[in-house]
């Protein structure tokens, strides 16, 4: 009876012992898991990161015009596929395809004292062109004055400081504008944009040289920096797409002269006709493909954004970050 029970004891002692193994053992088995996950989403990451980048290096050619950049893509598209074992794909957006110079430049406007005035007026215009009403437009143009200058002196309808603590929206920069997103951390811009009803980050800009290039920039945008009133560009808008009616192909034509009225001081001092050195562009790789999984979920490829500033002659990339975007 004894050895019957000590048999029974180091059955129980064993079965436990094993158990114990066992469930160590899955444990270890799902950390390898998890951890082998982990890696193989970094390696589709870096990968997407590679295939986006052949987006930017595409671009960094001097020839390549915006209406060739999608069929191009395409074909780049497919001859990266060839030596992967996975399915691979660079888009380039065309519509941040463009000479970045063509924007009206804040920080070239407003951060600069000795340009202040000038910029005022030239939102103003562009403003009073969205329809947006002088009240909201004067408002908005002090408040975000006083988010850029390094003082505490608010300007009559603008807002510092205390202002913003009040309304529990963070505080001024006090310095040049770092990204287009932070305007919407100005108080009243929101508001005003709104009102405005108009794709207003694709209007603005935070680099280059200052000058407008006539080449690439909205008509709104050409008679706000210009002063001039509500569709006197149009002529020359029409005659720059050229023969074949489409802007930034190789025909375009850039001719001032019809802007008219307006001094050609004016015209030397704010815009430029020379091929704009100064593009932005957003390539975005993706890799793999979408599956179904066990429970029916969709599992999309990994992708990612690069958006870069380039300089095509001599081809090189000044500036690049990474944004988020769904496959």
């Amino acid at each position: 009876m004894r050895l019957q029970g000590s048999r029974g004891v180091a059955l129980v002692v064993v079965l436990w012992a094993v158990g114990l193994i066992a469930f160590a053992l899955t444990g270890l088995s799902l950390m390898f898991q998890a951890q082998l996950e982990q890696e193989v989403a970094a390696l589709q990451n870096a990968r997407a990161m590679l295939v986006a980048e052949s987006g930017i290096q595409m671009c960094l050619h001097r020839d390549l015009t915006r209406e060739e950049a999608q069929e191009a893509s395409v074909q780049l598209s497919q001859r990266l596929q060839a030596g992967w074992r996975v399915p691979v794909e660079f888009r380039v957006d065309l519509q941040s395809f463009r000479q970045e110079e063509g924007s009206l430049n804040l920080n070239y406007w407003l951060a600069d004292p000795q340009r202040e005035k000038t910029g005022r007026v030239i939102l103003q215009n562009l403003f009073a062109g969205w329809g947006v009403n002088l009240e909201t437009s004067v408002q908005v143009i002090d408040a975000l004055l006083d988010w850029m200058d390094p003082d505490d002196f608010t300007r009559p309808q603008g807002a510092e400081a205390e202002d913003y603590r009040e309304q529990k929206m963070g505080r001024p920069r006090n310095g040049r504008i770092e990204s287009l997103d932070e305007l919407e951390n100005v108080m009243g811009w929101k508001e005003m944009a709104k009102e405005a009803n108009v794709d207003w980050r694709s209007k603005f800009t935070l680099y280059g040289s200052g000058k407008l290039s006539l080449k690439s920039a909205d008509q709104d945008v050409i008679e706000a920096v210009l002063g001039m009133a509500p569709g006197s560009a149009e002529p020359f808008l029409r005659a720059r797409k050229g023969a074949d009616t489409i802007d930034g192909t190789r025909d375009d034509v850039i001719n001032p002269a019809l802007l008219a009225g307006v001094p050609t001081a004016v015209l030397e001092e704010r815009t430029s006709v020379g091929e704009a050195e100064l593009w932005r562009v957003s390539s975005t790789g993706t890799v793999g493909k979408a599956k179904k999984k066990e429970k029916g979920e969709d599992a999309m490829g990994v992708s990612r954004t690069l958006v870069a500033l380039i300089i095509r002659n001599p081809p090189q990339v000044l500036a690049r970050w990474l944004e988020e975007k769904s496959p």
